[in-house]
Parts: C-alpha cells; structure tokens; sequence
C-alpha cells in the first residue's frame, strides 16, 4: 500500500508541474504589446496563431503586407491617419484575445 501511495504521489506532483507550466506559458502569449505614446503606428506579427486576422479588419488600420508563406510568419498594418492610442489599444487587446501563439510588436511608424 505505502508503494502506491508514493508513486500516485509522485504522479499527482507530476501533474501540478506541468499544469503550472503550462498556464504560465499560456500567460505569455495573452500579454498586451506595448504601445508608443505617439503614432502613426506600426503593428508587427510574428508567426501569428489563432484567429487574429479578424483583429486587422479595424476601421483604425490600413491595407497591411504579409508574407506568402503558409503558415503566415509575418504581418505587418499601419494605422490610419488620425488614429488614436485608444484606437491601437483596441486592436493590441482583440490580438491578446484571439492570438494563440506567435507574437505582436507595435511601434511608431517612421515617417
């Protein structure tokens, strides 16, 4: 009986471990891009997972380029002219809800 006990012990620790890890990577990919003070603004994806492209069909954004590759391992939009902080903030938030992997960077467009 104390053999069982050890090792469903050991398989309970087991499977806390691994659901820690995995909900701090999950923490990852749900994190906010941070966004300059002042625009035009750049939006950058890297490797984007998930079902963001609908992020992109914001009124705040123009046309944006992205590469030919399958799956897609780049994308980058521009903001309107006259776009807002709170304008990139709402989309940064819908690509935090609807990216599953990948990453997104938001910097000021030169201009």
């Amino acid at each position: 009986m104390r053999v069982i006990r050890g090792k469903v012990g050991v398989i309970v620790a087991l499977l806390v471990a691994v659901g820690l890890a995995l909900s701090a990577l999950a923490g990852l990919g749900s994190r906010s891009a941070a966004i300059p003070a002042e625009g035009p603004w750049l939006i950058g994806l890297e490797r984007p997972e998930g079902g963001w492209s609908a992020c992109l069909d914001d009124p705040a954004l123009t046309e944006g380029f992205m590469s030919a590759d399958e799956p897609v391992s780049a994308v980058t939009v521009q903001t309107v002219p006259g776009a807002t902080v709170a304008d990139v903030r709402r989309v940064a938030d819908c690509l935090s809800r609807t990216m599953t992997g990948g990453s997104a960077h938001i910097r000021t467009a030169a201009r």
